[in-house]
């Protein structure tokens, strides 16, 4: 009985964390700490591509073209920068420049536009600085 309890509380634990950080889009969010398809990420900034895979981003303040240009070969409809929650990072003016439309946004507001966008169908890639 009791092991059927454990598996019980178990199984409602990580149904509630899913149903709080659906797979393929974000959750959870705060300065520092980042929920993406399940997967906690304190600290790191993080790039999702397009296809929807999760890669570590080495902390940075500038967000050169070249990584955005990575991002556009993988096809995207849309890129989102999350510029930080206090709009610290700064984002090449190139970037504006692009054959594919590239939302800058405070962190926050990126990580609901990627929700809202994903929630469309929408084919969406992003760079999301996590803390300043």
């Amino acid at each position: 009985m009791r092991r059927r309890l454990i598996i019980l509380v178990l199984a409602l634990a990580l149904g509630l964390w899913l149903a709080l950080n659906p797979i393929g889009k974000f959750g959870l969010h705060a300065f520092g700490f980042t929920v993406y398809s399940g997967i906690p990420v304190p600290y790191f900034d993080i790039t999702v591509h397009a296809d929807g895979r999760l890669s570590l981003r080495r902390k940075s303040h500038y967000v050169p073209l070249s990584e955005v240009e990575a991002l556009l070969k993988e096809k995207p409809d849309v890129i989102i920068v999350g510029i930080g929650y206090n709009q610290m990072v700064q984002v090449d003016e190139q970037v504006k420049k692009l054959p594919v439309e590239v939302k800058i946004l405070e962190t926050s507001k990126a990580i609901e536009e990627f929700n809202r966008l994903k929630s469309q169908g929408k084919r969406v890639a992003a760079i999301i600085h996590t803390t300043c």
